[in-house]
C-alpha cells in the first residue's frame, strides 16, 4: 500500500518532498486534491504539452508578423527620409537662385537704370543743387560740387 505524503499548506519544509511530489505524479494528484485545487487546474497538467505547443506556435507567429510589420513600417519612413532629402536639396538651390536675384536686383547698376529709363530720374546740375546750412561748414560745403553727374545721389526734378 502507498502512503500517502502529508501535505502542508504553503511551501513545503524540505526540497526532499517536493522532488518526491514530482517523481510520483500520483502524489501530486492526491497533494492537489486535498488541497481542493480545481478540478480544471489537474486535467490541464494532463494536456499541457499540447497547449504550449500551440502557445509557442501563436507566439511564433505573432512575432512573425511583428518582424514583417516593422520592416516594412522602417522602409516607409525610409523612403520618406529620402523624399525629405530631396526636398531639402530642391529648395536649397532655389534659395541659392533667390540670393542671386537679389543680388542682381539691389546693384547699384540695375537702381540707376531703373531710375532713369522708368522714373525719368537723372544726376542734377551744378545749378540746382541746394545747400542748406546756417553758416558753419556742414557735410554739403565739403563736398562741393561733387553732387553733379557721376555722383552717388540722384534728385528728382520733381
Amino acid at each position: 500500500m502507498l502512503k500517502r505524503p502529508r501535505v502542508r499548506r504553503g511551501k513545503p519544509r524540505s526540497s526532499r518532498a517536493l522532488r518526491g511530489m514530482l517523481r510520483r505524479p500520483e502524489a501530486l494528484r492526491a497533494a492537489l486534491k486535498r488541497a481542493k485545487v480545481p478540478r480544471r487546474l489537474t486535467a490541464g497538467l494532463s494536456g499541457s504539452l499540447r497547449t504550449r505547443g500551440f502557445l509557442l506556435w501563436v507566439a511564433a507567429l505573432v512575432t512573425g508578423i511583428l518582424c514583417v510589420s516593422q520592416h516594412v513600417y522602417s522602409t516607409k519612413l525610409a523612403q520618406q527620409i529620402e523624399d525629405l532629402r530631396e526636398n531639402r536639396e530642391g529648395l536649397e538651390a532655389e534659395i541659392g537662385f533667390l540670393r542671386m536675384e537679389c543680388a542682381r536686383l539691389t546693384g547699384r547698376e540695375r537702381i540707376e537704370e531703373y531710375a532713369t529709363e522708368r522714373l525719368g530720374m537723372r544726376y542734377p546740375e551744378a545749378h540746382e543743387v541746394v545747400r542748406l546750412g546756417d553758416g558753419i561748414r556742414s557735410q554739403w560745403d565739403r563736398w562741393g560740387d561733387d553732387l553733379v553727374e557721376g555722383s552717388t545721389i540722384a534728385v528728382s526734378d520733381g
